[in-house]
């Protein structure tokens, strides 16, 4: 099944599919182009383009759920669509993986165990998995991931990062704000920090931060068992009463914390 919809002004995309696949294509075209495979009938699937006052339209597509045939699991599924630049991307699976290629302008995924591959978000991406992984190279704006099992790693995130897992890890390259993590036996990994307030927070799970040069860093760092090594030359940060530019909080019950000063941008 293929369709074709006229969608300038903007578009909000809405996909909700059991299982299968996910590919989302971002071009510079005023078209929605939509293709679904899989499918046991046309009518398996709602789709509705609707439009929104004064922005632009919002395109829903929906697996309908008639009851399972014996056999069908819908692991087959594969919904592949090319949207326009600035579309907003919300996606909704059991364990289907979505694939985002191009800037999308916000991104949103809810799943079980499919996974989230994107590369670049203009404004904020929200994932929450019970194990599927998060994979990205940018994010303009804020990151929120929450996850029992799944691991996120994003090169860059230009606002604040939020974050909740049990064993999943984090790693993340330079983030632009502050930072708040939470893990049980997951690691934390950020390659750069220079601004706001972050706290972090593990069991078990280790903690390495990197830290920009001529950064004015507040440290606050404990472990019970664990060890904890800073490598930074606290006398580079300048006069006591000048307010940081950095706080830095990070405890762990037996985990190991390690600070450093992050590499020097090109």
């Amino acid at each position: 099944m293929e369709q074709i919809f006229e969608t300038p002004g903007g578009l909000h995309v809405e996909i909700r599919i059991p299982a299968g696949s996910v590919r989302v294509r971002v071009e510079d075209t005023a078209q929605t182009h939509l293709s679904v495979r899989g499918e046991r009938s046309p009518d398996d699937f709602r789709i509705e383009l609707t439009e929104i006052r004064d922005n632009g339209h919002r395109l829903t597509v929906e697996y309908r759920d008639h009851g399972k045939l014996f056999g069908w699991h819908g692991k087959d599924l594969r919904v592949e669509l090319t949207i326009p630049l600035g579309s907003h991307v919300t996606c909704d699976t059991g364990s289907a993986d979505l694939e985002v290629t191009g800037t999308a302008a916000s991104l949103a995924f809810r799943s079980a165990s499919g996974e989230c591959r994107f590369d670049d978000v203009d404004g904020e991406l929200n994932v929450k998995t019970a194990s599927g992984d998060l994979a990205g190279t940018g994010i303009g704006a804020s990151m929120t991931f929450n996850s029992a099992s799944g691991d996120a790693q994003v090169r860059f995130v230009g606002g604040d990062v939020e974050g909740k897992t049990a064993s999943g890890d984090f790693s993340l390259g330079t983030v632009g704000g502050s930072a708040r993590l939470a893990t049980v036996s997951g690691d934390v990994e950020i390659a750069s920090l220079r601004t706001g307030s972050t706290s972090i927070h593990a069991v078990s799970g280790d903690v390495a931060i990197g830290v920009t040069p001529d950064t004015r860093v507040y440290l606050d760092l404990h472990s019970m068992s664990g060890d904890t090594v800073s490598d930074l030359d606290m006398s580079d940060d300048g006069a006591r009463d000048v307010a940081p530019d950095l706080e830095l909080q990070v405890g762990t019950v037996s985990g190991d914390i390690r600070i450093r000063r992050a590499s020097a941008s090109p």
